[in-house]
């Protein structure tokens, strides 16, 4: 249990710092919120090779990566239109193609599809070569092909 307690929270201040330097280098700015968002959808994706099969598709993993950030963005996005003074309005996709509500929109949503893949990568190279977790070495596939996998642990 405490184990698990400290390998989320690991993940979570990954995923929380590196959504924070990945929108202040793109935007110059960020939200706390938002890093919290990063923190949670790294905890989340751990969690797919944990439920599914390691042989689940790695597009796959980062559409299911990138639907939860979506559905976190829709609900904080809207959330936020109702309530300013609780949670500022921290993005406006309302110029973008294929928007619902200036909230979420399909060209973020594929772009979390990338971002959830690499984090895939992130995510499994701290379980296995920091926490030592993994007694199956990393791989993955992509369209039924195996694309590569991880080295060996240096024990």
């Amino acid at each position: 249990m405490r184990n698990k307690i400290l390998k989320n929270l690991i993940l979570f201040l990954f995923g929380y710092c590196l959504y924070i330097a990945l929108e202040v280098t793109w935007r110059g700015f960020s939200f706390v919120l938002m890093g919290i968002v990063g923190g949670l959808a790294f905890i989340f994706i751990d969690k797919i090779n944990d439920f599914l099969s390691w042989d689940v598709d790695l597009l796959l993993q980062g559409c299911i990566g990138s639907g939860f950030i979506t559905f976190m963005e829709l609900l904080i996005g809207e959330y936020s239109k109702v309530n300013p003074d609780i949670i500022p309005v921290m993005w406006n996709y309302s110029n973008m193609p294929l928007n619902f509500d200036g909230v979420i929109c399909l060209p973020f949503s594929l772009l979390w599809i990338c971002l959830s893949i690499v984090a895939v990568f992130v995510i499994d190279a701290i379980n296995y070569y920091i926490l030592g977790e993994k007694d199956v070495i990393p791989y993955y596939t992509m369209f039924g092909k195996h694309l590569f996998s991880f080295t060996n642990k240096v024990i």
